[in-house]
């Protein structure tokens, strides 16, 4: 799978946004909120929180271990690095993780498509039916795709593998639920590929190592 991968607006085009706010804070731990404008938000370095409320808005985590939490509209969310928690709402949004262990949420139950980037670092993407025909994508890591409310006999009816489909499904239980991994033809841990439809929508997804029934 593919994508195109969201680009940030430029400096002229940040000078000359209109319509919602800009907002750019410096270090420390900070809580920002947008307008229910197309806001652009850079919460610069610390463990910030981001809330961008209504608009198609741009927000940027930056340093920092942040928690982006998108609001309805189009938006695109940027993690930077530390290990973010980037929830998409409802709209179609893109989510970039960046660097470290990030979770990324494309929007519980808004059915809209969206597009998530895990970036560098062992990144989880979180999936229900209901959430729409998004596409993930892990990147450099250990990426897990998390299906919420998905049974193990339901997994194994909706996936369809792409690319090198000659992979052995192994089946671990944890507490939160069973583990799916799959292996090459002499046994080694693949990373893998492929599509899960669910009730009239389709998961892509790309670069992924496990997925989690929870």
């Amino acid at each position: 799978m593919t994508a195109t991968r969201p680009k940030p607006l430029t400096d002229t085009e940040l000078s000359g946004a209109t319509g919602g706010a800009f907002q750019q804070t410096g270090a420390g731990n900070d809580y920002v909120t947008g307008t229910g404008s197309a806001d652009v938000l850079f919460s610069g370095m610390g463990h910030d929180t981001v809330a961008s409320g209504a608009g198609n808005d741009q927000v940027f985590g930056e340093g920092g271990s942040d928690v982006l939490q998108l609001g309805a509209g189009n938006d695109i969310g940027y993690g930077g690095d530390g290990n973010d928690t980037i929830n998409g709402g409802a709209g179609q949004d893109q989510l970039q993780g960046g660097a470290g262990h990030d979770s990324l949420d494309g929007g519980a139950g808004d059915g809209a498509a969206d597009l998530a980037f895990g970036g560098e670092g062992n990144d989880s993407f979180i999936w229900a039916p209901g959430d729409g025909s998004d596409q993930f994508q892990g990147g450099p890591g250990n990426d897990t795709l998390q299906l919420d409310n998905v049974t193990l006999s339901q997994l194994q009816s909706a996936l369809t593998l792409e690319g090198n489909t000659n992979l052995q499904m192994q089946v671990a239980s944890t507490p939160q639920g069973p583990v799916i991994t799959f292996t090459d033809a002499a046994g080694n841990p693949a990373t893998f590929q492929g599509t899960i439809t669910i009730g009239g929508e389709t998961l892509r997804f790309s670069e992924i190592e496990r997925i989690q029934l929870v």
